[in-house]
């Protein structure tokens, strides 16, 4: 006698591709984003200052550009220092506790890093530092 095949018949594990390939595709788009996170504000080309005193700071929350026409940028985005000030006050407002580091151009006059430094002062942030290439 024999026995009916198809209800023996196992049916066969089979290993699904397309949610794998779905969740691979998630893991690329978030380590991408945090990679681009992990880079610092670096639109603008600077030839810093050097000092043979420099320290290396810890990353900051704000870093303001000052590129070799005077021109301000903050986070890839230009500025005027009037919307600057009103910028930092904003985040002055919601974190007491910021930290601001003025890059400007070896070239850019000192008078418009004061310029930039008052903005900063007058809206409250008191820690400032100046980069400079070590």
């Amino acid at each position: 006698m024999r026995r009916k095949s198809n209800l023996m018949e196992r049916e066969r594990p089979r290993l699904e591709i397309v949610p794998m390939i779905d969740i691979m595709m998630f893991l690329l788009v978030f380590f991408v984003m945090i990679v681009l996170k992990m880079i610092p504000d670096s639109g603008v080309k600077l030839q810093l200052p050097g000092a043979s005193t420099a320290n290396e700071l810890k990353p900051t929350q704000i870093v303001i550009m000052i590129d070799p026409q005077g021109g301000l940028h903050v986070k890839n985005q230009d500025i005027t220092r009037a919307g600057l000030q009103t910028y930092l006050t904003g985040l002055y407002d919601t974190n007491k506790k910021i930290d601001v580091i003025i890059a400007g151009d070896k070239s850019v006059k000192y008078q418009r890093i004061m310029q930039v430094m008052n903005a900063v002062r007058k809206s409250g942030i008191t820690d400032v530092g100046l980069a400079t290439k070590h």
